[in-house]
């Protein structure tokens, strides 16, 4: 008999009951996890910050008079671990001093936040017209605050701001604060200016 032959009389190996249900529960669980992962969303998007208005007696930050504030949910890191939220407050003055100010902070021991960029590029990320920032100075040092000013090209008004670091946590901090001050257009924004902005932007104490 040719090999053709032998092939063509060789019957199939039989599958006993048993190994074909073991077969089919373990294709259903590979069909279901796949369609689990596919209905999951991207996990980008459950990292997001996402703003809302608030009443500012409900804000972190010590807001005074004419500001409007602003918190975002509370955000998780890979792997759960670290947990962030966002604090913001702004608004124009009656005499045309315009105030934002910014606060990063972690909610618990296990989250840190890094300070590695420059001054500089940090008010341009803190800054709603960042991309415009021009003239920006060398960083300064005031009590616990560096600083730099600038000038806002968008609406030519003379501007500073400032960051200044929480307390030292595992390997960076538990807080970054950061402020911008602009004086009305045509108006120079000196010393004093600053001077009391930094010493203002100021945080409410934690509820026990």
């Amino acid at each position: 008999m040719g090999l053709s032959k032998m092939n063509e009389h060789r019957s199939l190996p039989q599958v006993s009951s048993r190994y074909r249900i073991l077969i089919v529960r373990i294709v259903t669980l590979l069909v279901g996890s796949f369609f689990l992962v596919l209905a999951k969303p991207p996990l980008a998007q459950t990292r997001q910050y996402v703003w809302s208005d608030i009443d500012c007696r409900q804000s972190r930050l010590v807001a005074w008079p004419g500001l409007k504030c602003r918190a975002s949910n509370v955000v998780t890191s890979d792997g759960n671990i670290g947990v962030f939220r966002q604090w913001a407050a702004f608004g124009t003055s009656r005499d045309g001093y315009y105030a934002q100010l910014f606060l990063w902070e972690g909610q618990n021991s296990y989250s840190y936040l890094s300070a590695d960029e420059t001054t500089a590029d940090f008010v341009k990320w803190v800054f709603e017209d960042g991309k415009s920032i021009a003239q920006v100075s060398p960083v300064a040092r005031y009590k616990d605050a560096d600083y730099v000013t600038f000038t806002d090209g968008k609406m030519g008004r003379s501007c500073m701001g400032f960051r200044r670091v929480g307390m030292p946590q595992r390997g960076g901090y538990d807080s970054l604060m950061g402020g911008i001050l602009c004086t009305p257009r045509g108006k120079a924004i000196g010393q004093v200016d600053f001077s009391t902005f930094i010493d203002n932007a100021r945080v409410q104490p934690q509820p026990r």
